[in-house]
């Protein structure tokens, strides 16, 4: 898939969605007119770096996929975006990252105590929303439980950030931290439009498996892309101390000599040359792009027996987007 194709897939999929997207942005934007100028300030702000909203797209098709006609969706997919942003906040605080998206973080430019109040009040409308819904009960539940999910993907890579972690390891933090909220996206939209439990299940694996190949493939990005691309610096992972798929499968393939030298820059300093020079050396990057192609196949096998429309057609395609992509 060319860059052009890529561009073009995303600006497709959001024309046609645009009506739904437009009410989307309204009513995130509708939160947003707080009394107290800070929070208005910081959550345009945080708007204005807002990315590609392949969540709400997923929702927005999921829903459309099976027939849905009522209006909840769009409340729904704003609650996912919702948390999603508030997810990235809080990332940026743990990580004491400068940059997202080519632009100072709200902590760089607000602080930490900024951010993790606009997060917080970010999760609450998300809430909010989940509540005003024709099947509140169940779309709230389900949003809680992956944000709880979400907490113990980055509580447990924190818990186990002084070892060595294993690919398991690395899987389990990635589905945490990333693939259930894909997976959520899919089943909401699925829950909304009811459709019969089998298809809800296969929509719910299709999101789990998009997103370990968005996340896999986000972490190569950070090894092979220019700073300008993915708008944060380059190497940040190594230099903040995340293992990812690249580096764990080299030091499990490496030469006991590699891997001990390997290891010992991980914990004196982790030079980044050095470091990718072995990632190079066994084709880590190579690997991790493999695997990423792998579940995003597991994701498209999922649509294999649903009914064909344009909605299913466009989830089908972003499985090739998102192994694809640069940014």
């Amino acid at each position: 898939m060319s860059e052009t194709d890529k561009s073009n897939l995303i600006f497709q999929i959001s024309e046609y969605l645009a009506d739904d997207l437009r009410k989307v942005d309204e009513h995130i934007n509708s939160i947003l007119e707080s009394d107290t100028a800070l929070v208005r300030e910081v959550g345009q702000y945080v708007r204005s770096t807002q990315g590609k909203r392949l969540r709400p797209i997923l929702a927005i098709l999921a829903s459309r996929a099976f027939g849905y006609k009522g209006e909840d969706h769009t409340k729904v997919a704003a609650a996912l975006e919702l948390v999603h942003s508030a997810t990235l906040l809080h990332d940026d605080v743990i990580d004491k990252a400068p940059l997202r998206r080519g632009k100072p973080t709200v902590n760089a430019r607000w602080g930490d105590d900024v951010a993790i109040l606009i997060a917080d009040y970010l999760f609450s409308h998300a809430f909010n929303f989940a509540l005003n819904t024709s099947m509140s009960p169940r779309v709230l539940s389900l949003i809680c439980q992956v944000t709880a999910r979400m907490c113990e993907g980055e509580m447990f890579q924190i818990e186990r950030r002084e070892e060595m972690l294993t690919r398991e390891d690395y899987l389990r933090i990635v589905r945490g931290k990333t693939a259930y909220l894909f997976s959520a996206c899919t089943a909401l939209g699925t829950l909304l439009a009811q459709a019969p439990d089998q298809e809800a299940m296969l929509m719910a694996s299709y999101g789990l498996n998009f997103g370990i190949a968005f996340q896999i493939t986000d972490d190569t990005l950070d090894m092979v892309a220019a700073d300008s691309e993915i708008g944060k610096p380059a190497w940040a992972d190594i230099r903040n101390g995340k293992q990812t798929l690249p580096l764990i499968y080299t030091w499990e393939v490496a030469e006991p000599s590699d891997r001990e030298d390997l290891v010992h820059c991980w914990r004196n300093g982790r030079d980044p040359e050095t470091i990718l020079n072995y990632i190079r050396k066994y084709r880590g990057i190579e690997f991790a792009l493999e695997q990423a192609r792998r579940y995003a196949e597991s994701a498209r096998e999922q649509l294999a027996d649903l009914p064909s429309n344009p909605a299913i057609s466009m989830l089908r395609d972003l499985t090739a987007y998102v192994v694809a992509r640069r940014s």
